[in-house]
């Protein structure tokens, strides 16, 4: 998966609008997080995925990819936990399936140019300094 584009599968935004990881990002550096509700793992990340994301500002994007559950469902569960970061949702595990991942928390760090350049498990230092370089990279 490093070195390859992310696939061009379309997901659903919580407002129930269709859109692509890549168009989200729009040509920034992007850290994407897989998660699901019943996975506390991915929950103990949302502090810190919700603080990355304030002090990215323009340079890059923060994603989160809510994996085999419905929109409404995950919309609920981000508003009561205070999750703000940017969501999408593959209900039908389509993104995950052509990723090959199917354990959670995942993150990848995609370049400007929608190459995967770091795939990892939980969100920590390697993934942080995977998104510093992708943003040095110009």
């Amino acid at each position: 998966m490093v070195g390859k584009p992310l696939p061009s599968i379309a997901l659903s935004d919580l407002e129930g609008h269709t859109a692509e990881l890549e168009a989200v990002a729009q040509g920034r550096p992007a850290l994407v997080s897989f998660w699901a509700t019943w996975c506390d793992a991915c929950a103990q990340e949302f502090d810190a995925l919700n603080r990355l994301e304030a002090k990215l500002g323009d340079e890059g994007v923060v994603l989160g990819v809510d994996v085999g559950e419905a929109r409404e469902q995950v919309q609920a569960f981000t508003e009561a936990r205070g999750l703000h970061i940017r969501q999408l949702t593959d209900e039908h595990m389509a993104l995950a399936d052509a990723l090959g991942q199917r354990n959670l928390p995942v993150t990848l760090v995609v370049d400007r140019h929608g190459r995967v350049i770091f795939a990892g498990g939980a969100l920590d230092e390697r993934a942080l300094a995977a998104l510093r370089a992708a943003i040095a990279a110009r």
